[in-house]
């Protein structure tokens, strides 16, 4: 999980009210760096504490590029009350429920950074990323992808545009790629994703053992000990999805895709 680390310490800041909220702030803090501030009497060593979250959520948006708020939403809401002053300079403000279902893009999606911040979240810990900017909210597909270690960046965008020439889907209309934690290292995808404009999200390995799926099985199953990896990570990723293209192999990569529901469309 370190591919996901952001910075050194200092730009990232964990809000948490309650003493459950560290369940969820810990593997945060591992995997994405930063400051846990915790409200006084919340116990536990390396944490931050403070009395008033007013003041210090007004302190964190001067002074932070990331504030992951675990906390309900209306909390959230109204402690940045006010502060909000440019899409352009706001840090990103992502709010993660206690139960550790959702990672909310709060303020600051696209030119902050939070929408890619909750993605992260979620490849993570494995809750759901809500994102509700216009842009990715209009786009409906998912491309599960698995791949070898040595596969190379040229490799990985000409499968990926080969697949959706194949499904007959504009690069523009996919809301990203999914694939599993096994890969959150891989450069080349990393890399591949950012010249093709998409986000990635990386799922850890309990999704994949949902029985609602009967996914086919694979040689991800010796190898990593899940069936499938680009047809369960499309459906995984998605909501209330139809898998339009099943897993095909090209050059070695295997890319599946799936088509996500939206009320009326």
């Amino acid at each position: 999980m370190r591919s996901f680390h952001m910075d050194s310490g200092t730009n990232t800041a964990f809000v948490i009210i309650r003493q459950e909220g560290l369940k969820i702030a810990k593997p945060l803090k591992d995997a994405l760096g930063g400051i846990i501030y915790a409200r006084e009497g919340i116990k536990d060593n390396g944490v931050v504490e403070f009395s008033k979250l007013k003041e210090l959520f007004r302190t964190l948006f001067s002074s932070k590029k990331n504030i992951i708020a675990i906390m309900a939403t209306g909390i959230a809401v109204r402690m940045i009350s006010g502060l909000p002053k440019s899409k352009y300079r706001d840090p990103a403000v992502v709010v993660v429920d206690e139960g550790g279902r959702f990672a909310i893009s709060l303020l600051s999606g696209h030119e902050g950074g939070a929408n890619r911040l909750s993605l992260k979240i979620s490849s993570v810990i494995g809750c759901q990323p809500v994102i509700t900017t216009a842009t990715e909210s209009l786009k409906r597909y998912v491309v599960g992808i698995g791949f070898r270690k040595h596969t190379t960046k040229e490799q990985l965008k000409e499968a990926i545009l080969k697949a959706l020439d194949i499904a007959g889907i504009m690069l523009n209309d996919v809301r990203l790629i999914s694939t599993c934690w096994h890969k959150a290292n891989s450069k080349s995808l990393l890399d591949a994703s950012l010249e093709l404009g998409l986000q990635v999200r990386f799922l850890p390995k309990f999704l994949y053992e949902n029985e609602l799926y009967r996914f086919e099985r694979s040689l991800a199953e010796k190898y990593i000990g899940i069936k499938n990896v680009a047809e369960a990570s499309a459906l995984i990723a998605s909501f209330n999805p139809t898998l339009i293209l099943k897993k095909t192999v090209f050059d070695g990569v295997t890319i599946a895709i799936a088509r996500e529901g939206m009320f009326g469309l």
